[in-house]
């Protein structure tokens, strides 16, 4: 079982999940994404993906993780966790260092830069 996370930059703020549409955020570049994540985490690894776009993991020290950007400017990219990661503590390292929010579908939670908290 893995925990998937929508990763997103806010244009204004975000206070539920009901302010989550692309008026509220702004497009993300590929590779100025994968560079910052690349930045962040020097063990990341990335693959380029045949239809275009990265996979990239990383194993952190709470479990492993998977990264997914598409090839061209999106509003939202994605992260994997495992079942097993502990804390997943990096999802909120991540907003707070690229200035995004996480979407946790599963749990109904937005992390930010502040923590988290119901959707």
């Amino acid at each position: 079982m893995t925990y998937g996370f929508m990763m997103m930059k806010p244009r204004v703020e975000i206070r539920s999940a009901a302010d989550i549409d692309e008026p509220a955020l702004l497009k993300q570049e590929p590779e100025k994404v994968k560079s910052a994540l690349s930045a962040m985490l020097p063990a990341l690894a990335w693959r380029e993906e045949a239809g275009g776009g990265w996979f990239g993991s990383f194993d952190g020290d709470d479990g492993w993780y998977e990264f997914r950007i598409g090839s061209e400017p999106d509003y939202i990219w994605g992260v994997q966790t495992s079942h097993r990661a502990s804390t997943r503590k990096l999802i909120g390292e991540i907003c707070r260092e690229l200035g995004l929010i996480a979407f946790d579908g599963q749990a109904g939670m937005i992390i930010d830069a502040n923590g988290e908290r119901p959707a």
